[in-house]
């Protein structure tokens, strides 16, 4: 009996309020529902689905297991709970201590040493962050900014995507370590800080030289548990992720943006449901079209099997057989034998199956003798074999549409990239899902990797040979359906030479439905003559049976014909039965395939749609706070908009109002710049309602794009609106910049009570280190190499030390600078602002208001000598094979010593402390 499922009134709808937990137990309990069996197994399963590691064929066939499997009814569903509370008490461990709860985690320090481009080794970049404060962070290009940028990625996510896409001719070797390091190690860590308790944890993630990761936490915390929540996707904003995500397919960004809702597990679960309910997969996968023909095929037989009983009974018997079942009829037939008299000693008391009909051959032989009659029995055998195996299917109208089906398959085909690729695709789609596979961007074949999932193009590539594989189909069911499989052992019979066999050479393809129209006309050609030659030796052989019956007696022809006769009706009823079993098994296979088919179909169409439900419910809650932040970043005159296919996944993304227009495409009208604040604000938004455990974001040079007025707007909706302290409640934020009109703003924030900033320097060769005491870190390292003769890597730390000390002198005297200094290159900019301090010297003491003494004024014309000769003219213009080890120990002396011609004592013997300027003391 087939099973039907269990139909519900009401949808399933989750509450948008619950944890997944909650609301999978909810899905579970409706599935179970539908069908308790299939949805028990599911619900194991729930992780595996969660996590992307089943595989689809093992799912399938448990689940058809389970249907398969014979019903056991002398067990109830109490003694099966009784027996799972016993196993799992037998199996359960002592329970561990509680976490504290927490309801997110802040980022209040980062540590990181051999990673990309920050060296540091043996002293690690310690960045300290405030929770409580917007962060920022700046630097000049190349000092590691992006590095820092990267290792936090990295330990989070595991992976930088934009490295492992490269080319494989370039990333031949590892480049997540910094190649300076001198033991290819990476070590990051990541000092975090519980909500609302305050607890603390320490995650270590290293990194060896083979790429080997491995990741650690503080007690009680279990680093991989910690890592994974963290992963969402707002926590890592740039320029190219918001550029991907307005260029995204609708499909693609609405997987995205379920991500940003805090719906990336209910996505994942509700792909991983819809792969299962593929159709096309699924039916592949059970060979539903193979197995349809074998039922077809043996109904078909078992039709002309019945049909050649009805007549062999009514020649041996007298009489119809009408609707006599086999059993009565078989004893009939053993009647009828047993009633001659040679072959009643044969036939008495066995069943009609039993009888031996060459026994009963031997005994016509010995009561009646005579080689004519032996032969006649010969020619009704042979005869009566010859119609088996020449069916009357294919007709000449089946075998020209044969020949029909296979030119269609072959139009289809030529519109096609062919067989061969067809066969590349699903060669590449075989290796990418076997488990050693790990990375889905990696071509199997060039070893290149894209930026796309390559096992979605795969999938998108074998979707266009659809109407190909629907023509191949056509085309084997043609060849099943029409009886050409069952003419094999009449070629087999016809034709003695093997290799001339023209239908046991193209079975196998003609199964497959690959045959050519020239193959299927050929074989309609070889189908007639094997008929002709059938039709010839049939009639030779009925002419030689007419000749036999004239010269017997007709008492001896009548017992031959109807012992030959018993002998088919044997052999058919024998055949019968296997098909009829054939067919039950069939069909029983086919209810257990329907079973699943329709749990899949119904699981995965329920899912969705609850899915959906809460999907559109966090985007209506999203939207008036998305465009709110697009209104505070100052583009007038614009309004966005997003909206969700109902009971879909695709996101769509417009613009209700672009100057007067309505209801236009923002990919089309927008400039880099609009586009990107359309995409901030939405994952600003977003994050703001559906942050999760991360209450942290870091964004890495997202003003690139805009003007300086929209990077102060967009600076002022961080720090008033979204990110703490200005939100309560919002996330805490962490900025990179390498723009130094940015670096302005930042600093100005900085003494506002609600921002924490820090500049870096260094080198990726040597170090990275913060603003605070990295001055000094720089030159005691920078000394530290030129006393070991390492002049090639200090020359950097010289530059960086001149510019921090020159710079921080004019910030400290208020020296004005020519307003384009900020655009010249790092060969000019000390020279700069040696000039900018020069004139400002010279300018007070002509005007006869300079604080400084002659002695210091000689200083300083002393040591910019120095400085100038030393350095600056050979850093200028390149030639920076000049340098020596001494001459730079003698710059950097000559820095600190003009830096100090403009201090004072302000009583003596006290510290001495910096002019006010260079016109007041104090």
């Amino acid at each position: 009996m087939a099973y039907k499922m269990v139909v519900h009134a009401a949808a399933l709808a989750f509450d948008e309020n619950a944890s997944l937990d909650d609301n999978l137990s909810v899905f579970g309990n409706y599935i179970d529902q539908m069908d308790s069996a299939l949805g028990a197994d599911m619900r194991q399963q729930m992780s595996a689905l969660l996590g992307g590691t089943y595989k689809a064929g093992e799912f399938w066939d448990r689940l058809f297991e389970i249907c398969a499997a014979p019903p056991n009814e002398d067990r109830d569903a109490s003694e099966v709970e009784a027996e799972a509370v016993l196993a799992n008490e037998a199996t359960a461990q002592p329970l561990a201590a509680p976490l504290p709860p927490v309801t997110g985690w802040l980022l209040e320090g980062v540590s990181i040493e051999g990673f990309r481009g920050v060296n540091n080794e043996g002293q690690p970049l310690e960045l300290k962050l405030k929770p409580a404060k917007v962060s920022s962070i700046s630097a000049v290009n190349g000092v590691g900014k992006t590095s820092v940028y990267d290792a936090v990625r990295y330990a989070i996510t595991g992976k930088l995507p934009w490295l492992d896409e490269l080319p494989a001719a370039e990333r031949d070797e590892d480049y997540y370590q910094n190649r300076f390091h001198s033991t290819g190690q990476s070590t990051i860590k990541l000092r975090l800080v519980a909500e609302p308790g305050g607890e603390k944890c320490v995650i270590t993630v290293s990194r060896n030289r083979q790429g080997l990761r491995s990741v650690a936490a503080t007690a009680p915390w279990d680093a991989s548990v910690l890592l994974t929540a963290l992963n969402r996707e707002f926590v890592f904003l740039d320029g190219p992720t918001f550029q991907k995500f307005i260029d995204a397919a609708p499909l693609d960004r609405g997987r995205t943006f379920s991500g940003l809702l805090g719906l990336s597990a209910y996505s994942a679960l509700r792909q991983a449901l819809a792969g299962l309910a593929n159709t096309r997969a699924f039916n592949n996968h059970f060979s539903v079209a193979a197995h349809a023909q074998i039922k077809t095929r043996e109904e078909r037989t078992a039709g002309e099997l019945s049909a050649a009983i009805a007549k062999d009974y009514e020649v041996l018997v007298g009489m119809p057989l009408g609707e006599l079942h086999a059993t009565a009829a078989k004893e009939k037939c053993q009647d009828a034998l047993a009633q001659i008299a040679p072959l009643k000693p044969v036939c008495e008391r066995k069943s009609f199956a039993a009888i031996d009909i060459d026994a009963c051959i031997e005994a016509i032989k010995d009561s009646e003798g005579g080689s004519k009659r032996e032969r006649l029995g010969a020619c009704i055998r042979e005869r009566g074999d010859l119609a088996k195996v020449n069916h009357e299917a294919p007709t000449a109208e089946r075998a020209a549409q044969l020949t029909t089906v296979a030119a269609q398959r072959e139009d289809t085909l030529a519109r096609t990239a062919g067989d061969l690729m067809l066969q590349l695709y699903q060669a590449g789609s075989k290796v990418m899902e076997t488990e050693p596979w790990e990375d889905p961007h990696l071509c199997p074949l060039c070893d290149g990797a894209g930026t796309h999932s390559l096992q979605d193009h795969i999938a998108s590539k074998l979707s266009e040979f659809e109407a190909l594989d629907m023509a191949a189909r056509a085309l084997a069911t043609e060849w099943s359906e029409s009886g050409w499989t069952e003419l094999l052992q009449l070629e087999s019979a016809m034709e003695p030479n093997a290799e001339k066999r023209l239908l046991a050479a193209l079975h196998t393809q003609a199964a497959a439905g690959s045959i050519t129209k020239t193959e299927a006309e050929a074989l309609a050609e070889h189908l007639a003559a094997l008929r002709t030659k059938a039709c010839e030796i049939d009639a030779q052989l009925a002419a030689e049976q007419a000749h036999l019956e004239t010269e017997l007696p007709p008492s001896s022809v009548e017992v031959t014909t109807k012992v030959e006769t018993a002998r088919r009706l044997q052999d058919s009823w024998n055949k019968l039965e296997i098909s009829q079993n054939v067919i039950a098994k069939e069909a029983a296979r086919v209810d257990c395939v329907d079973r699943v088919r329709e749990f899949l179909i119904a699981a995965s169409k329920t899912f969705a749609t609850a899915e959906a439900g809460m999907s559109k419910a966090r985007l209506a809650a999203v939207e008036p706070v998305f465009k709110d932040y697009f209104r505070k970043m100052a583009f007038h005159g614009v309004e966005p908009a997003v909206s969700k296919k109902a009971n879909g996944e695709d996101l769509r993304i417009s613009l209700t109002q672009f100057h007067g227009l309505t209801n236009v495409s923002p990919q089309a009208l927008l400039s880099e710049s609009f586009r990107n604040a359309f995409a901030i604000s939405l994952y600003l938004a977003a994050a703001s309602l559906y942050g999760g455990l991360p209450k942290f974001v870091v964004l890495d040079d997202v003003t690139s794009s805009f003007d300086a007025g929209h990077q102060h707007f967009l600076v002022e909706l961080i720090r008033t609106t979204f990110a703490r302290p200005g939100n309560a409640t919002g996330p805490q934020v962490i900025l990179l910049s390498h723009d130094t009109m940015l670096e302005k703003l930042f600093n100005k924030h900085s003494g506002s009570g609600t921002w924490w900033h820090q500049r870096l320097e260094g080198a990726p060769q040597v170090a990275v280190l913060p603003q605070a005491g990295a001055v000094n870190k720089v030159r005691d390292r920078t000394i530290s190499m030129l006393q070991a003769g390492q002049v090639d890597s200090a020359k950097e730390g010289v530059r960086q030390y001149l510019e921090y000390r020159l710079s921080d002198l004019i910030s400290k005297l208020k020296i004005p600078v020519p307003v384009d200094i900020a655009f010249n290159d790092d060969k000019q900019l000390s020279s700069e602002f040696l000039k900018a301090i020069e004139a400002a010297v010279k300018l007070h003491k002509a005007a006869n208001c300079l604080e400084l003494d002659a002695a210091q004024e000689a200083g300083l014309n002393a040591n910019m000598v120095t400085i100038v000769g030393n350095f600056l003219s050979h850093w200028g213009t390149g030639q920076t094979v000049a340098f020596s080890g001494p001459s730079l120990l003698g710059v950097m002396q000559a820095i600190d010593d003009y830096c100090h011609c403009f201090t004072f004592e302000p009583t003596p013997g006290a510290a001495r402390t910096y002019y006010k300027s260079l016109s007041q003391r104090q």
